[in-house]
């Protein structure tokens, strides 16, 4: 009789099953851990973008609105937003930033994309050193993106 040295098929069976629950368990660790990565890149991109909107109300007397980036002494690494209603924007991979909002009520604006969905990242001008985020209920998003925005909200930090 030959010795033959081979896994079973149950053993085969046993280790795919232990892989799948490893993955399981890290994988929804690994989206939380990679969005709050987003989310800081733009916290900072948000701050940066307010400390420079308050130079530029030091010098004109007013905070730049949402399309006059351009016009603050900031480089934001990205592209112009290519949409003829909102110039004047930065586009990145995850976000668009601008230093106002609509009713120029905001120092400074990251906008999570797609951009009217999810969620946003601001410092209002009555609050200045207080960042914000605003989730928008029942749009595309996920709980991470959710519970992440509420702690920022809450908290001030991630």
């Amino acid at each position: 009789m030959k010795n033959k040295q081979a896994f079973t098929l149950i053993e085969l069976l046993v280790v795919v099953l232990i892989i799948g629950i490893l993955a399981a368990v890290a994988l929804p660790q690994y989206q939380k851990t990679v969005e709050k990565a987003r989310m800081s890149e733009a916290v900072s991109l948000v701050r940066a973008i307010a400390n420079a909107n308050q130079v530029f109300y030091l010098a004109n007397g007013r905070y730049a609105d949402m399309t006059e980036l351009s016009s603050l002494d900031i480089e934001i690494p990205g592209s112009p937003f290519a949409h003829s209603t909102y110039t004047g924007r930065i586009e990145t991979k995850d976000f668009i930033y601008s230093p106002g909002g609509h009713n120029v009520e905001y120092m400074a604006l990251a906008h999570r994309k797609p951009f009217t969905r999810i969620f946003y990242i601001y410092i209002p001008q009555n609050e200045p050193g207080r960042i914000r985020c605003h989730f928008y209920t029942g749009r595309d998003g996920n709980a991470i993106q959710r519970k992440l925005c509420e702690q920022l909200d809450t908290n001030g930090t991630l």
